[in-house]
């Protein structure tokens, strides 16, 4: 069956979005299609795959802009490494000990799990690493000592993300610390810190595996968080919520966790 025919016996209305296995590649779930304002408009997101397509070429603003990031898509995913390579651990990056207070002391503050985390005795950081397939590739390290800048650090640059949790919802955070106590927090959520300051392609590959989106960055960051909103909605067609905090995830503000809840259960029964 043609491409065109299989998006018309979706037989879509004004508003309608599908989202479901792509008819051609075959992957699960990455495969959209939406009519609005009279077009229809299909896409699949997943690696390597080039259908997608739209009705009319009368296109709005918002579908040129749309058509626009797809282009970007296509580029950068040529640039994709299909294999990323295992960290070469520095040798001053090593298990914490007792004798490290100054790791101690952070991981105590935030409640987080010593076995997640390494040290860093040079630079005087708190290591985090991420792994793929099992393999450590990048890791983060966040400054504790008087060696303030950067506060933040990547290793490797390999990873364009932390992901942390391993629930259906997404929620999208500052950094890797509130993505670790997110999940703390809401065991059935999988955060995800993007470990820079915009989305690209990569961190789009890995968004769209989750019909639930939630994007709950610091307060002061209220417009890149209705950005990465629109952004995610345009390239993944997933409705996305944009969370306005009272302060960043990581402190745990009562009320900023009974919104996150609340938020949580009504993205579950929209589905």
């Amino acid at each position: 069956m043609k491409m065109r025919e299989f998006v018309n016996d979706l037989d879509l209305k004004d508003d309608q979005r599908y989202r479901g296995d792509c008819p051609q590649c075959r992957g699960k779930n990455t495969f959209t299609a939406a009519k609005i304002l009279g077009e229809i408009r299909y896409n699949c997101f997943k690696l390597g795959c080039t259908v997608g397509g739209i009705y009319d070429t009368d296109m709005t603003a918002t579908e040129i802009y749309h058509r626009m990031k797809e282009q970007q898509i296509a580029r950068a995913y040529t640039n994709i490494k299909k294999e990323k390579e295992t960290m070469e651990i520095p040798p001053y990056v090593v298990s914490p000990k007792a004798q490290h207070t100054k790791h101690q002391r952070f991981v105590r503050r935030w409640g987080i799990a010593i076995g997640d985390t390494m040290y860093d005795v040079k630079d005087e950081r708190v290591v985090f690493p991420i792994k793929h397939e099992g393999r450590i590739v990048d890791a983060v390290g966040r400054a504790v000592g008087k060696k303030q800048q950067p506060k933040w650090y990547r290793y490797t640059g390999e990873a364009d993300y932390y992901m942390h949790g391993s629930g259906d919802i997404l929620l999208i955070v500052e950094d890797v610390v509130s993505a670790i106590i997110a999940t703390q927090e809401l065991p059935y959520i999988t955060a995800m810190a993007i470990l820079g300051t915009s989305l690209s392609p990569k961190h789009m590959e890995k968004i769209q595996e989750y019909n639930k989106v939630i994007i709950a960055l610091d307060p002061d960051a209220i417009g890149k968080t209705v950005e990465y909103r629109r952004e995610i909605e345009l390239w993944t067609g997933n409705k996305t919520t944009a969370m306005n905090l009272i302060d960043d995830i990581k402190y745990r503000m009562e009320e900023d966790l009974d919104k996150l809840k609340e938020l949580c259960n009504e993205t579950s029964s929209n589905y």
